[in-house]
């Protein structure tokens, strides 16, 4: 105790630092020496009889979790994904399921998506075993020989890939033994006071919070299987979401991974750049507001845990102001959800940084006439890109008189569909596939419109008529 209050007086004294698994901590039921948490683990024992040999030239490998519900949302859409890699060498993919019958009757590809034993899992409180038993399944997965550098791909039931099977293996396999963790702004980490120290005043502990859907190398992983009894009471120590401020609010699974690897950060309001051993990107640092880390997954959260100019604020401005998107803004307690593409913002997600995007609805729909598994597989999975047109404009463009005698406008653009109405509540954006179109009004409403064959009339779900000015 006495080398841990000396560590941690350093920290106080400077400014920066160098931050290894040895200097996290936390309180535990079970405690585990500081000295040994910063140990690589060694790797789980396979049984050498269910194991093939490979070659020194051989890749690591990349092992996708799917922690669902009772499917793979756009299943097909990752068949297609999939397609060019070689399932058991390039890749592996493993399924937990919260609904086993569920998984077992929507899953369409068993031999690709290979379901393991479903574990009791509770939203929030406890989604860390489901995760922890697909990263067990996969460090002990008999395909081939282990490598330190394959990597363990945390995928929810709603994410989509956003790159070609090559470009995202090229990426991850780049970052050698490190884990991607995409880092919420430090106003969204926990915080508790601790007692103070012989003539020191109090300080704070932070507990680091980040995106559930890390990617983890082996070694990484090995080390959360040995210590996953540990602080499964992070949330108890850290007084989470007591609803008296909108501090230390979240789940289990956006704190304990992190902190089992890394540990917590004491004195975490003094400015560190903390240099954390296996962690990609930059030094974290303790007075960013930003995102940090490395973020691979695309997702819109409410603005104060989403920073203020970073690669997912930029893509989600765009998306935004796209009248072919339908996207359910963000709430505090989840992000926005995809029900709708439009040509351009697939091709803005194929251009960004990210290789994932959530969350999208299981047949989320494409402005335009176009499946989106068929759009998926032209713009993002074939290399390079196929050319894919949709029609500039709609027939009914133009202005039109609604049932109050007002003006509405309607503007379109490769699928997309704009309405501007002189009437309140009369303004709306969709999407138009030859005759007909889709809009969402600025209320929510949701409504359908067929154009007459002489392109006259306007004819409604909702039983009216427009007639074209």
């Amino acid at each position: 105790m006495r080398e841990a209050f000396f560590v941690e007086l350093f920290i106080l004294v400077f400014v920066c630092c160098a931050f290894s698994a040895s200097g996290g901590f936390l309180k535990s039921t079970n405690f585990v020496d500081a000295q040994a948490s910063a140990i690589s683990m060694r790797s789980t024992k396979i049984n050498s009889t269910e194991v093939q040999t490979r070659s020194n030239t051989s890749k690591p490998q990349l092992v996708f979790l799917f922690l669902v519900y009772d499917r793979i949302n756009n299943e097909e859409i990752w068949d297609r994904f999939f397609a060019p890699a070689v399932h058991g060498i390039d890749f592996i993919a493993l399924v937990h399921c919260k609904s086993l019958a569920g998984c077992q009757r929507n899953i369409r590809s068993p031999h690709r998506y290979e379901i393991i034993p479903s574990v009791e899992t509770k939203y929030c409180v406890d989604l860390v075993s489901g995760m922890n038993a697909l990263l067990q399944a996969g460090v002990s997965y008999a395909g081939r020989s282990a490598r330190p550098d394959d990597k363990m791909v945390f995928i929810s039931d709603s994410t989509l890939p956003v790159k070609p099977f090559i470009a995202v293996q090229n990426r991850l396999l780049g970052t050698g033994t490190s884990s991607n963790f995409c880092i919420f702004p430090r106003n969204e980490w926990a915080e508790i006071q601790e007692p103070a120290s012989t003539g020191l005043v109090p300080s704070i502990r932070a507990a680091v919070k980040h995106h559930q859907w890390m990617i983890l190398s082996r070694a990484h992983a090995e080390q959360v299987l040995q210590r996953g009894h540990e602080y499964r009471d992070l949330m108890q120590q850290f007084h989470m979401n007591t609803f008296s401020t909108l501090k230390n609010t979240g789940c289990l699974d956006e704190f304990w991974h992190f902190a089992i690897i890394f540990g917590t950060i004491a004195h975490a309001t003094n400015p560190q750049m903390i240099q954390m051993t296996g962690l990609a990107g930059r030094p974290l640092s303790t007075t960013d507001y930003e995102i940090q880390g490395q973020c691979d997954t695309f997702v819109q959260w409410v603005p104060r845990a989403a920073g203020a100019a970073n690669n997912m604020t930029a893509l989600t401005k765009l998306l935004s102001a796209d009248a072919g998107v339908d996207m359910t803004p963000a709430s505090d307690k989840r992000p926005a959800a995809f029900h709708r593409f439009s040509k351009n913002s697939v091709l803005q997600m194929r251009d960004s940084w990210f290789l994932f995007a959530r969350k999208v609805d299981d047949k989320a729909g494409f402005a335009g006439c176009e499946p989106l598994v068929e759009v998926f597989d032209k713009l993002i999975f074939s290399t390079p890109p196929q050319q894919f047109t949709v029609p500039a404009t709609w027939v009914g463009q133009g202005n039109w008189v609604d049932t109050r005698n007002l003006m509405v406008t309607i503007t379109s653009h490769e699928g997309a569909i704009r309405l501007v109405g002189k009437g309140s509540g009369m303004d709306a954006k969709g999407t138009f596939c030859n005759n007909k179109i889709e809009v969402v009004f600025a209320n929510g409403y949701r409504a359908s419109a067929t154009i007459t064959p002489d392109n006259q009339y306007l004819s409604w779900d909702t039983g009216v008529t427009w007639r074209r000015q």
